[in-house]
């Protein structure tokens, strides 16, 4: 429990600043996540026989956030899904050269699998950030998931089951329907209060509740992507890093969903 506070007590104020400011200090924090992210989901896979390409596929990852930053990502002169397309013909001419036949689809497939999903989804967060107001929008989606994963866990423990006896989901039989709900309505209560206070979005309200829903929804599939990876791997958390906070995975799971499906609804709807 002390870990907890202690990273909850250390890391929020440093986010809240690093979302805030953006530029630079963005771009490393990015490179960080998804480095370790990375790093962690090669060595989970590993767990059950997997051999991903992890320099490879981590070398590559970090090439994704990096273009973005420096690059003029706006004018198409190069696009998310470039690096994957290398590597991709890379991986294998180098089995080709070596005549790997075996599990050849089984390794590709999970390096190339771990820079889709971590690396692609995350760096959304640079492109939200030249969105208008793109440092409080950012900052708007981390508070909200933060809030869907605090009100989904305490609705949950306070009328789980009570109504629904089924929980959610096998993949996380811990989580409950009441629970599910709970996060989904706190989180649109706090996107509109957010968006109200500081103007972030100059947009009707329905467009605000269907973004909240959104932000909810996504952020607890994310959770459950990442647990049913972890069911598969047979391992219960993502890392050590962050103590019992488990590993980076386990803190921005929900995150590297919510990214990319606010970032394309907004280039969607809005901008």
């Amino acid at each position: 429990m002390l870990s907890r506070i202690l990273v909850a007590i250390l890391g929020i104020p440093i986010l809240i600043y690093i979302f805030y400011v953006g530029g630079f200090p963005l771009l490393v924090f990015s490179n960080v996540i998804i480095g370790i992210g990375l790093y962690e989901f090669y060595k989970m896979s590993e767990e059950i026989g997997n051999k991903p390409y992890l320099k490879i596929g981590i070398l590559t990852g970090l090439l994704i956030p990096n273009f973005i930053y420096f690059s003029n990502f706006l004018e198409n002169k190069i696009n998310l899904f470039s690096p994957l397309i290398f590597i991709f013909i890379l991986i294998m001419i180098m089995r080709m050269g070596k005549s790997q036949i075996e599990n050849t689809s089984r390794d590709v497939g999970i390096t190339l699998l771990g820079i889709f999903y971590i690396s692609v989804l995350f760096s959304h967060i640079l492109l939200l950030e030249k969105l208008p107001n793109g440092g409080k929008l950012i900052l708007l989606i981390q508070i909200s998931v933060w809030v869907c994963d605090s009100a989904a866990y305490f609705v949950g423990m306070k009328f789980g089951r009570k109504f629904f006896k089924e929980g959610l989901s096998k993949i996380s039989p811990k989580k409950s329907k009441e629970g599910t709900i709970g996060g989904i309505l706190f989180t649109t209560i706090t996107v509109i209060i957010l968006n109200s206070l500081f103007n972030i979005l100059d947009v009707n309200i329905i467009l605000i509740l269907f973004l909240g829903l959104i932000i909810s929804i996504t952020a607890q599939i994310g959770d459950l992507a990442e647990s049913m990876f972890k069911r598969e791997f047979k391992i219960k958390d993502s890392g050590k890093l962050l103590g019992e906070h488990g590993g980076i995975l386990d803190r921005f799971d929900s995150m590297i969903f919510v990214l990319p499906v606010v970032y394309n609804l907004l280039k969607i709807f809005i901008y």
